[in-house]
């Protein structure tokens, strides 16, 4: 998977609001998180790829509460990353708190959806 910006229109595109963190390391703070043609992708703010993998062998669990919003754990390759879409773009954008949880519950339903009408195991 390549660079998100140049891809062909993807299915799933969190935009850079996108944090990613493995364990106690915090990957990106505005990542991204892409699923184009088949495959997921997992970027830094800088665009750098952090993991990929086709989407048949992408698992999905819901992991650890957020203010009360789920946190998709995305697992790639053998490694669990916890995600944290939308919430942060809500607030920057003047939403209260509680509209902004409802976004990122949102945007993580599509998450899920996506990855299950795709091929992925959610």
């Amino acid at each position: 998977m390549g660079d998100p910006l140049n891809s062909t229109t993807p299915e799933f595109d969190s935009g850079p609001w996108a944090t990613i963190s493995s364990g106690m390391k915090i990957h990106a703070k505005r990542g991204r998180v892409v699923i184009s043609e088949g495959h997921l992708g997992l970027f830094r703010e800088n665009g750098d790829l952090i993991d990929s993998a086709p989407l048949a062998s992408v698992q999905l669990k819901k992991g650890l509460m957020y203010s009360m919003v789920p946190m998709p754990q995305l697992i790639v390759g053998g490694t669990k990353y916890k995600v944290m879409l939308s919430y942060e773009r809500s607030i920057e954008g003047g939403l209260g708190d509680q509209q902004a949880k409802e976004v990122q519950y949102e945007d993580n339903e599509r998450l899920v959806e996506v990855i299950r009408r795709l091929g992925g195991k959610a």
